[in-house]
């Protein structure tokens, strides 16, 4: 039985959990679990990003069929951003690493850039809304699906893990020759889950500067290239990372 009409979880990749991972239908009364304490806490005053209607966006955006590439983050930005307009909004947009359009770039993205700019030699991407990317088949997925503002890793013990593992774990199984982009310590668990499936598993450290980890194997891991390489072995159309011919994102 697929989760409550009031939790927006897609039919679609609730189908692919329930048919082809471990959790199979045991995940709607998981979803619904952590659903439950989530609206809770809201009632009790808390601040949860992304916001209701724009936590399961990734899959929303990217269903099974469509996906060729996963990229998967950790748990969602916790603050608040401010557009050019004055408007104040929510920086976590329900997809891993991405940011509304006209918010300042946080540094894990702003050094994503940068080794897109390297690996490709295109221009930086004017700002950091990557919808074009999830419009293409890339899944951005967060290990976590949602946070507490001004408290990262708040959610952690909330039961995401499960959900997120169970995700990997049916589409690998039931679509090969995909493409996983696993930054991270938090990505690189998830290889546990990836079924071997005839896929590409491209892993290096994060991309964030605290404790120096993008110097630590991220810079000059060639993930875009490596990725499109890939797609183009199994017959696949190729990402364009950066719209306009790499000539940096339209508005």
């Amino acid at each position: 039985m697929q989760p409550s009409n009031t939790i927006n979880f897609p039919p679609p990749w609730f189908d692919l959990i329930a048919s082809n991972s471990d959790l199979g239908a045991t995940a709607s009364g998981l979803i619904e679990a952590v659903e439950a304490r989530i609206c809770h806490d809201e009632h009790q005053g808390a601040k949860v990003f992304p916001l209701a209607e724009m936590r399961y966006r990734a899959l929303e955006m990217c269903s099974p069929a469509a996906t060729k590439v996963i990229v998967i983050g950790q748990d969602p930005y916790h603050g608040l951003v401010k557009l050019p307009d004055g408007s104040v909004v929510p920086e976590a947009t329900g997809l891993s690493f991405s940011i509304p359009q006209g918010a300042r770039l946080p540094p894990s993205l702003r050094n994503i850039f940068k080794e897109l700019v390297t690996d490709l030699n295109v221009t930086t991407p004017l700002h950091g809304d990557l919808t074009h990317w999830a419009k293409q088949g890339v899944l951005l997925l967060n290990t976590v699906l949602s946070v507490e503002m001004d408290q990262p890793k708040s959610h952690e013990k909330m039961g995401w893990q499960t959900i997120t593992a169970a995700i990997i774990q049916a589409l690998s199984r039931s679509k090969p020759g995909l493409v996983f982009i696993l930054w991270g310590n938090s990505a690189k668990a998830l290889r546990l889950h990836i079924a071997d499936n005839a896929h590409t598993i491209i892993e290096s450290s994060h991309p964030s500067p605290i404790g120096g980890s993008c110097n630590k194997g991220f810079f000059g891991s060639k993930p875009f290239s490596r990725a499109n390489q890939a797609l183009s072995q199994q017959g696949c159309q190729q990402i364009v990372w950066c719209e306009a011919a790499g000539y940096g994102f339209t508005d």
